[in-house]
Order: structure tokens, then sequence, then C-alpha cells
């Protein structure tokens, strides 16, 4: 009856082939091979005039493409494996990404943005502790599918529950129009949803036993960095 919490159950619990085969698909998918940037490029090029015309259809889009779960993710698993070196590649990505969103977008917006242009989709009051629990539930669903095969389709719908990308463009978009509280909401909004992630990958990893799982990575990322 109980079978989600017996110690044999699939579900909390992961065999060696399912964390080597997680962790390879991590690594392999934050490099500029893998068409990660290209994804996040064309992801930013959605979202952002979707975010300017308050087209919720455009947005969801370019939200399921952008792939920043990637590097979230990538992050808790090093804390969990204690790998420094796949800790500081996945910040790398992380922060590059960030850095390509609100530029990128801010970019954009110069060039798209109407006179008067207002955006509905960041809130006025954030509260942050329902953000980083929204986050934190779709962090603990996007880390188990992303080690369990059968629950992988449901990835695209993380992506969906949890606001990555948007922010970064909305930020982005409030620099080009010098709107203050527009980028500091924007922003707040992210670091939430980053925490409540990263809180939630570290502990579903955690229970799925990668916690010696620092070699596996080591040998992943010398794979992806000779590719």
């Amino acid at each position: 009856m109980f079978t989600l919490f017996h110690k044999d159950s699939s579900l909390l619990d992961s065999s060696r082939k399912e964390r080597h085969a997680a962790i390879e698909k991590l690594i392999s998918q934050g490099t500029f091979h893998s068409g990660y940037y290209l994804l996040l490029m064309l992801a930013i090029l959605i979202v952002t005039p979707g975010i300017l015309i308050n087209n919720v259809s455009v947005i969801i889009g370019g939200m399921i493409l952008a792939p920043l779960l990637i590097p979230l993710l990538s992050i808790s698993l090093s804390l969990v494996s204690g790998n420094t070196r796949g800790f500081l590649r996945s910040l790398k990505i992380l922060v590059s990404s960030v850095i390509i969103a609100i530029v990128t977008s801010a970019a954009l917006t110069t060039v798209l943005a109407e006179t008067g242009v207002v955006v509905n989709w960041i809130p006025e009051r954030i509260n942050t502790g329902v953000y980083i629990f929204i986050a934190f539930c779709s962090g603990i669903a996007a880390s188990f599918a992303w080690v369990k095969e059968n629950l992988s389709s449901s990835v695209a719908g993380v992506a969906v529950a949890v606001s990555l990308l948007p922010p970064l463009c909305a930020a982005g978009i409030g620099i080009a129009l010098w709107q203050p509280l527009l980028i500091n909401n924007s922003l707040i909004l992210f670091s939430a949803n980053l925490v409540g992630i990263c809180m939630a990958g570290f502990l579903v990893f955690w229970i799925l036993g990668f916690i010696d799982t620092a070699g596996v990575e080591e040998r992943a990322i010398e794979k992806a960095d000779e590719s």
C-alpha cells in the first residue's frame, strides 16, 4: 500500500545506470555543440516580443523551448556529488545565460518596443515565499523526470510551471525602457525560482543516491569538453 516509500521503490531509488545516464545527459546538453545556446537565443527572441505584446501563448512557447533548467539542475548535482569543477562549469553556463538573456532582450526591446509600452507579465508585488514554493515543487518534478525516463515528458510542463526566462527578458525590457521597478521585481522573481529549483534538485539528487558520483561527473565533463 505504501510502496512509494518502500526501500525498493522505483521512484525514490535509482539504479547505477539511471544515475550515470542522468549525469551524462545533463553535462552533454549544457554545451555549445548541443544547441543549448541556440535554443536559449531562440527562446529569448520569442519570449521578449511575447512580453511586449502581452501574448501568453507566445511567452509559454518560449518557456517550453528555453533550456535554463539544465544549468540549475547541474548546479544541484555538483553540490550533491561534491564536484567543484562541475559546480563552477554549471555556474559559468548559468551566468552566461543570464547575461545573454538580459542583453539580448534589452537590445530587442529598443528595436521592437512602442512608446508607452506597459509590461503586465511581472506583478508589482511579489510574494517571494510563494514563488520559491512553486519553484521547489517544480524542481522536484524536473529532477525526478531527469533521472526517470518514464517521467521525462513532464520536463516541458515544468518549464511552463516555473518562470525562468520571462523574468530575465522582462529585466532586459526594464533596462531598455528604464523602468527600475520592473528590473527589480523581475530579478527578485528569477532569484526566487533559482533558489527553489536548486533546493529541490539538491534534495532529489541526494535521495536518489548521487552523493558518490563525482568521478562519473568528471568523466562526463571531460568527454563533453573534448567533443
